[in-house]
């Protein structure tokens, strides 16, 4: 990661879950084929539990990338200050080129309509 990415997507975490923290940036690979970055506060002594992370990459270059991608959009709909669509959390969460979008839309879909039932009770 270039020191402009990692600047750019500490900055996204701060807009996203706020200035007091510093956020832990760091990237996992079980065999050297599928790249994952995690974001986690860092609370000096130790770390909190993954706040965000990127579907499985096939390079730790693409594993940055997509993490940057995915905190720039997030932070860009935060400073609008809207309630995120349905749309904006495909396109955030969906994955490089909407790679998860048939699955998330599906739990999405669920998910709202068990909610919607917990609401009607």
């Amino acid at each position: 990661m270039s020191s402009k990415q990692g600047e750019r997507i500490q900055a996204n975490c701060k807009t996203i879950w706020g200035s007091d923290y510093t956020y832990d940036l760091s990237i996992e690979t079980d065999d050297y084929v599928s790249h994952i970055c995690f974001v986690r506060k860092d609370f000096g002594d130790s770390f909190g539990s993954p706040i965000a992370m990127t579907s499985c990459c096939p390079s730790s270059e693409a594993a940055w990338a997509e993490l940057d991608r995915m905190l720039g959009l997030w932070a860009s709909q935060v400073k609008r200050g809207t309630p995120m669509t349905k749309n904006e959390r495909l396109e955030i969460f969906g994955g490089p080129n909407g790679k998860h979008n048939a699955i998330l839309s599906k739990f999405i879909d669920e998910f709202e309509l068990r909610e919607g039932a917990k609401k009607q009770a």
